[in-house]
């Protein structure tokens, strides 16, 4: 089956990317065919014309996968900032419209969609669209990425509530980032009785984990093959 899930973060630099692409390599070992895309970014690169995010290519690369950079990064601005703000500043709009066609071109073919998010979930898009709207107009699910230790449970809790405000189904909560710490022990079970969301993994904090795939592999090998097939079903996949 076809079908498309979102990774939506509590924060900007949570680590959204490498868990995108953790992930996706999980779920691949687990048999499943996996692509990827980020539709909305800032703080891009000039590249062959058009500005494209550094994430989407990293992506691109770290993965493995043949799809055009016009559909895993359809609107990218080059000032780091909200894209509704960069986009004011650069005197564009956000072409949502590129945005779906991308997303409809990707989940044409048999697999899992992983569509990556930015910033927090209410970070401004432009046109009144944030990350969570993106996800109502998409029709899809998320799964939400939160620091492992101290602050999580906060961060986690608001995320979920915001999102589910908004009409977003909320398959769970990957957390990363974890060193082994007081909080980083006791938080899941809290998160879990507050928020009332499933900590489908926990993920350690891998150094290098940009440069190295080896480190990558590690990571992708802590999602518990349970909360895959959590991940899978909440994202329309038998």
């Amino acid at each position: 089956m076809k079908g498309a899930l979102a990774v939506l973060g509590t924060d900007t630099g949570v680590g959204k990317t490498v868990v995108t692409a953790a992930l996706a390599i999980a779920l691949r070992r687990a048999g499943m065919r996996v692509s990827v895309m980020k539709p909305v970014a800032s703080g891009g690169t000039l590249r062959t014309g058009r500005i494209v995010s550094g994430d989407a290519i990293w992506l691109r690369r770290i993965l493995g996968l043949a799809d055009p950079l016009e559909d895993i990064n359809p609107v990218c601005y080059r000032h780091a900032l909200a894209p509704a703000v960069a986009a004011a500043l650069e005197g564009k709009r956000t072409d949502f419209a590129a945005v779906r066609r991308a997303f409809d071109r990707l989940r044409r073919g048999q697999g899992i969609l992983l569509v990556e998010g930015v910033g927090g979930v209410l970070v401004p898009l432009g046109a009144g669209m944030t990350p969570a709207s993106l996800c109502v107009r998409l029709g899809i699910p998320a799964v939400v990425v939160g620091r492992a230790g101290l602050g999580g449970i906060n961060h986690a809790w608001l995320t979920v509530e915001a999102l589910r405000r908004r009409g977003v189904r909320v398959a769970g909560v990957i957390l990363n980032g974890a060193r082994g710490g007081l909080a980083e022990r006791n938080n899941p079970a809290a998160i879990e009785k507050y928020a009332r969301c499933r900590v489908l993994a926990i993920l350690p904090r891998v150094p290098r984990i940009r440069s190295s795939r080896r480190a990558l592999s590690r990571m992708a090998a802590a999602f518990p093959r349970r909360s895959l097939k959590m991940i899978a079903r909440s994202g329309g996949w038998s």
